[in-house]
């Protein structure tokens, strides 16, 4: 099956392709939309939002992968946690966040750059503990549930339900 960015994208399969790509994004971001309104927490931030674009136009990708989302963002939200912790809110905490946290990706092998956005927010706005319990995870997993629900119900939209 072909994505967007693939070479063999040829004008049959484009528009059903380009297709099946936005009905999964706009499904999945009003999905968050709704979760957000009835938990109140920032599910509908804008690190889940780029999560959300990445597996819509690259699903196939190693940065798509369940295992992606799933593990780093816990990850870069602890390691921007304790950085902030540590030296307080501030660019500097966020730039620090972010690179140690590229670094414990790339050493896990589990690439997702919106995570790193995330752990840039942590580091600007310092949300406390318990935001990885109560808005990383759950939006975490609604991205990635969302991602594997469509790609069952949408022939053109092919997200693999494989771990890594």
């Amino acid at each position: 099956m072909t994505t967007l960015g693939s070479p063999a994208l040829d004008r049959r399969t484009a528009w059903p392709t380009a297709l099946a790509a936005a009905a999964m994004l706009l499904a999945t971001m009003l999905l968050l939309v709704g979760v957000e309104r009835l938990t109140g927490r920032d599910v509908f931030a804008l690190p889940f939002v780029a999560s959300v674009a990445v597996l819509a136009m690259a699903p196939r990708a190693p940065l798509a992968r369940p295992a992606a989302v799933l593990l780093s963002y816990p990850t870069c939200t602890a390691v921007a946690a304790a950085v902030t912790a540590v030296t307080g809110p501030s660019v500097t905490a966020a730039t620090t966040a972010t690179t140690a946290s590229v670094l414990v990706m790339l050493l896990l092998r589990t690439p997702h750059a919106p995570a790193a956005v995330c752990a840039a927010l942590v580091g600007l706005t310092a949300p406390g503990p318990l935001y990885v319990l109560h808005t990383v995870l759950p939006a975490a997993f609604v991205v990635t549930g969302a991602a594997v629900l469509c790609g069952r119900v949408l022939p053109a939209y092919g997200y693999p339900p494989t771990w890594r």
